[in-house]
């Protein structure tokens, strides 16, 4: 029990770290460009930590994170622009549209598994790309698209620019954070764990699979709906192409470089896979290449993530210099 305190100890400490320099980053910046990409990686790492907790912990491949972050994105715009809701209300309730349809979906869902599962979600994410693609009424389909002529504001407080986003942004990144943090290390952590190493034995011992399945994919699913909303009063300007399959690949590509045993991994893979095409912009013609040879090589040799990669490697090196 000493062991687990400590660490989240552990990571509480490192949470206050991050959000020292989430603070710094937010002083030093002030570029547009620099602080619109860290606002796009914030947003991911936001889907990315509710997808580490489905597919890392739980053991759950889902190919349809992009639906529920088009759930979110549509709600929050939606209330604001037809019904006038405050924006922190109506980003509320992307939220929890986001979690009941995964709640709804779930049940029967998630009585599949393997690759039956993921071809399941796959099929979810796009009936709900061609929904939003259909329903021009409401979202605007694929032209023009919707247009949200209402900023993000906190009562009197008007937050739409760019920099008032970043910390919008970073303090939502960081509330995620805490509650992944308290959720992984309680005893619905406790059952995640045990349901990914064996479902039949967690059943054994008294752990209702399909209710912690069901609760865990509509977690995620809600921070998922977040980054959509957050995504929804940023953009204030977007179609149904920004939730389409290949947005699913891109949250679990993140999750896959960052880590499947840490949300601290969902960080470092968002900010990776957002930074990276902006490193390889004079590499047009290889930029596909190195994205792809980079996710071969950490599959091959780092395949929890290379952000636990990394870390073991820092451990191991002063026990080596010790020796």
């Amino acid at each position: 029990m000493s062991s687990l305190r400590r660490s989240y100890r552990q990571n509480l400490l490192g949470l206050g770290i991050a959000a020292l320099l989430l603070v710094g980053v937010g002083l030093i910046v002030s570029n547009s460009f620099y602080l619109t990409t860290l606002i796009f990686a914030l947003i991911s790492a936001i889907s990315a930590i509710g997808l580490t907790l489905v597919f890392g912990f739980a053991g759950l491949a889902s190919l349809g994170q992009a639906a529920f972050f088009g759930i979110g994105a549509y709600t929050a715009a939606c209330l604001t622009e037809f019904y006038h809701l405050p924006p922190l209300l109506s980003l509320m309730c992307a939220v929890a549209s986001a979690s009941l349809s995964a709640w709804a979906i779930g049940r029967p869902l998630l009585r599949l598994s393997g690759v039956y599962l993921t071809m399941a979600s796959l099929a979810f994410g796009l009936i709900a790309y061609l929904t939003f693609s259909q329903m021009r009424r409401i979202t605007g389909g694929l032209d023009p698209g919707f247009m949200l002529t209402h900023e993000f504001s906190i009562g009197p407080f008007r937050l739409g620019d760019t920099h008032s986003m970043y910390w919008v942004c970073s303090c939502f990144t960081i509330a995620t954070l805490l509650v992944a943090l308290n959720l992984i290390h309680s005893k619905f952590g406790r059952a995640l764990r045990a349901l990914k190493s064996s479902a039949p034995a967690s059943e054994g011992v008294g752990i209702s699979t399909a209710s912690y399945k069901s609760t865990v994919f509509a977690i995620a699913a809600g921070m998922t709906g977040l980054s959509g909303g957050l995504y929804a009063f940023f953009m204030r300007s977007f179609n149904a192409t920004a939730f389409n399959f290949n947005l699913s690949i891109e949250l679990l590509v993140v999750v896959m470089i960052g880590s499947l045993r840490s949300v601290w991994g969902a960080l470092f893979g968002a900010a990776f896979v957002t930074l990276l095409p902006t490193l390889l912009e004079n590499l047009e013609d290889f930029k596909l290449f190195v994205y792809g040879a980079i996710i071969v090589a950490i599959m091959m040799f780092m395949p929890d993530g290379l952000f636990d990669g990394l870390l073991r490697l820092v451990i191991r090196s002063p026990r080596k210099a010790d020796v």
